[in-house]
C-alpha cells in the first residue's frame, strides 16, 4: 500500500489532487492511503509524531507559515526516501529547490493528464526502489513487498509463518536463518530465535516485548535485548530523527 501526503493551503487544491489520485489508484488497483495537510507544520508534526512513512508526497511552495522549501528541508532531515512532488505556480523556486531533491513539479493549474503522467512515473520509480521476499510452496514460486510484511515466525523450526498489514498471512516450509538473509536489516530486527518483525509498525516498546500495529505481542529474549534497542534506536533516528 502506498501512504501520499498533499499539503497545500488551497483547500480546493488538495481535494482536487485527492480525487484525481484516488481516481488513478483505483483504475490500477493499487491500494492506496492519502492525508491532506494544509501547513507545512502540520504535515511535518503528524510524520514525527504518528511516524508515518509517505512514499509519495505533494507539496505546495507559497503557502503560509512554512513554505514549501522550508517543509521539505525538514522532511528530509526525517526521511530521505520519499518522493517529492512540487504543485506550484511559481517555477523560479525551482534551482531553490534543488537541495531537496524533488521528483517532479506540477505547474497550477494542474491539469489531470499532467498529474496522471507524473503519477505512472512515480509509481515507476517507487517499484524500482521496492524489496521483495521470495519464498516456494510446492513448486510453486512466489513474492511479496517487504513492506508489506508485520511479522514473521518460525513454526517447529520447520515451517515460515508471515502475517501481513492488509490481514492476510503466508505459511510456508523454511528456516527463518535463510529468511532473515533476504530482509533489510535496517527495517526487519530478530526479536528472539523463532521471530523477525518490521520496525516500521512497531507500535510500542518496552524492554521485554514490542506491540505490533496489528495487535500482536511478541517477546524480545533476554540475549537479544541489547542489541535489538539499539538497532531499534538506530531505525527511530534514522527514520524520524529523533
Amino acid at each position: 500500500m502506498y501512504r501520499i501526503a498533499i499539503c497545500d493551503d488551497d483547500i480546493s487544491q488538495v481535494g482536487f489532487l485527492e480525487s484525481q489520485i484516488l481516481s488513478y489508484f483505483e483504475e490500477i488497483g493499487i491500494p492506496n492511503e492519502i492525508d491532506g495537510y494544509h501547513r507545512g507544520e502540520k504535515l511535518i508534526k503528524s510524520i514525527v509524531n504518528q511516524r508515518i512513512n509517505y512514499q509519495l508526497i505533494f507539496l505546495d511552495i507559497e503557502m503560509n507559515g512554512f513554505n514549501g522549501i522550508e517543509t521539505a528541508k525538514i522532511l528530509r532531515k526525517i526521511d530521505k526516501n520519499f518522493l517529492l512532488i512540487y504543485v506550484t505556480s511559481y517555477e523560479q523556486y525551482a534551482l531553490e529547490s534543488f537541495e531537496v531533491f524533488p521528483f517532479r513539479y506540477l505547474i497550477k493549474p494542474v491539469s489531470a493528464k499532467e498529474l496522471r503522467k507524473v503519477l505512472k512515473h512515480s509509481l515507476i520509480e517507487l517499484s524500482g526502489k521496492q524489496e521483495y521476499l521470495f519464498y516456494q510452496i510446492g513448486s510453486s514460486h512466489f513474492q511479496v513487498q517487504t513492506s508489506e510484511i508485520i511479522l514473521l515466525s518460525s513454526e517447529l523450526g520447520r515451517k515460515i509463518h508471515i502475517e501481513l498489514q492488509n490481514g492476510d498471512s503466508v505459511s510456508f516450509y523454511g528456516k527463518i536463518t535463510s529468511i532473515e538473509k533476504q530482509l533489510s536489516s535496517t527495517n526487519f530486527v530478530k526479536v528472539n530465535s523463532g521471530t523477525i518483525v518490521n520496525m516500521h509498525y512497531i507500535v510500542l516498546f518496552t524492554p521485554d516485548s514490542i506491540q505490533l500495529k496489528n495487535g500482536s505481542y511478541v517477546t524480545i529474549s533476554r540475549s537479544r535485548k541489547k542489541i535489538v534497542k539499539s538497532l531499534y534506536n538506530q531505525f527511530i533516528e534514522r527514520n524520524f530523527g529523533i
